[in-house]
């Protein structure tokens, strides 16, 4: 079982699959860096939101969810340091601005 999930959630159509496997190697190897743990501690999966179907100020939503739980959980400085590298590295290879996205880290 791995130690740290992460489920990401976007707009469908908004990140292709070249994106999506730069993402997910992006988020394996910075919590290997930040926690370190080994990559197959790390599991990451995407869904799309339906076209239409997601809707943020009266329009068309074009912001990304990244729910990361990691089982035993973190220290607070631990944690923001793990954000703040989850939100640097999404928002490079996507482009995203930090309004287009949000990042959580629970405890498991």
């Amino acid at each position: 079982m791995a130690l740290v999930r992460y489920d990401c959630t976007m707009q469908e159509g908004q990140i292709g699959e070249e994106m999506r496997s730069r993402l997910a190697a992006g988020l394996v190897e910075l919590t290997g860096r930040v926690l370190d743990v080994g990559a197959d501690e790390v599991t990451v999966g995407f869904a799309d939101i339906p076209q239409g179907f997601g809707f943020r100020g009266g329009v068309l939503s074009t912001t990304s969810l990244v729910r990361g739980s990691i089982a035993g959980g973190l220290e607070q400085p631990v944690r923001v340091e793990l954000m703040q590298a989850i939100c640097d590295m999404w928002m490079e290879i996507s482009g995203c601005t930090v309004d287009e996205l949000v990042v959580s880290a629970r405890d498991a």
